[in-house]
């Protein structure tokens, strides 16, 4: 609780005026009289910024120099607040309402100083204008908000670019490198924890005379929806990729050959035919396809893929539209 105020000599009051005279902050005392409040001394500062007219401001009351009534009780309700909290209290205002004073930001600290008896006498304040410390502090909020949507998109487009030197343009399958890289990574771990990989390798029977007599538009359409089926019949830890042209190379991490090769004649008799109708255009789609198994067909990429690769070609020297593998010649 604050000290009673004490009497001061005309000198030290002087003096202490004249001090005051000379900060740039707003100092001000008022004194109660009944529900209205008294302004007995403002320092040079706040005459300037209130008194436009060059009125007289000591010794008139608050509720004549803040006509906005708003704004009034907004002020009084702060000093309501700080008398019964019997102690300072600092809060931001505005000067929203004081015509025609321009808006300003005020950090402003009260104190009820009291009389001999322990009631509130007077309230003194001291309001420093912040709007500078505001604006920059929105300034600086705009900015950052700016830059973390910078961030935003700069993260978006990286993982775009990332995603467009792993995936193929046309049907958005994985492309040869990313199926390299993930190979040749699951095979070290399969060595490790001992067990099996298997490729599938998948070609379009006849799709160079599709080409040929349909446009390659025609083809285009063909490799997207057989890369789409091809993805939805597989499962997620799986790699599909397009290896080139209309080559599809998957790869089944776990699987060993006898059971990707029950997976994969299960999703032939699903899918083997695919039927396409493009416009007016009635296709009739066929593929033939090798497997091939780590360890026992090759433990290093390049192997299990050659391996692969030769179980596709005796598919399509055995007639095409099957499976085989490799090794072995199975129907």
């Amino acid at each position: 609780m604050t000290s009673p105020v004490n009497e001061f000599e005309p000198a030290d009051i002087h003096l202490l005026t004249g001090m005051l005279d000379t900060m740039s902050d707003h100092v001000f005392l008022l004194r109660l009289e009944g529900e209205r409040y008294r302004l007995v001394y403002c320092n040079d500062a706040m005459d300037k910024f209130m008194n436009q007219a060059e009125a007289m401001l000591h010794g008139r009351f608050l509720d004549e120099i803040i006509p906005d009534s708003e704004l009034y009780q907004r002020i009084v309700d702060n000093y309501t607040r700080a008398i019964a909290a019997g102690h300072m209290i600092r809060y931001e205002e505005t000067t929203e309402g004081f015509d025609p004073a321009p808006m300003t930001i005020f950090e402003t600290s009260i104190s009820p100083l009291l009389g001999k008896d322990g009631s509130t006498v007077y309230i003194c304040g001291i309001s420093r204008d912040i709007t500078a410390r505001r604006n920059a502090e929105v300034a600086l909020k705009k900015t950052n908000e700016s830059l973390e949507l910078q961030l935003v998109e700069n993260r978006r487009l990286q993982q775009q670019l990332q995603e467009e030197a792993i995936r193929d343009p046309l049907t958005n399958l994985f492309n040869r490198r990313y199926l390299l890289e993930s190979l040749n990574r699951e095979l070290s771990r399969a060595q490790r924890e001992h067990y099996p990989v298997t490729l599938m390798m998948v070609d379009l029977d006849h799709f160079k005379q599709l080409n040929d007599e349909h446009g390659h538009a025609a083809g285009d359409q063909v490799l997207v929806e057989f890369s789409r089926l091809l993805s939805h019949g597989m499962r997620k830890e799986d790699v599909v990729c397009r290896w080139g042209g209309e080559e599809f190379l998957i790869m089944m991490p776990g699987l060993s050959m006898a059971d990707a090769h029950q997976r994969m004649m299960e999703w032939r008799r699903k899918n083997s035919p695919m039927e396409l109708t493009l416009g007016n255009l009635y296709l009739v789609v066929r593929f033939s396809s090798g497997l091939a198994t780590a360890p026992e067909h090759g433990s290093n990429p390049e192997d299990l893929i050659n391996a692969t690769d030769e179980a596709l070609y005796m598919a399509k020297k055995a007639g095409r539209d099957q499976l085989q593998l490799s090794g072995q010649m199975m129907k």
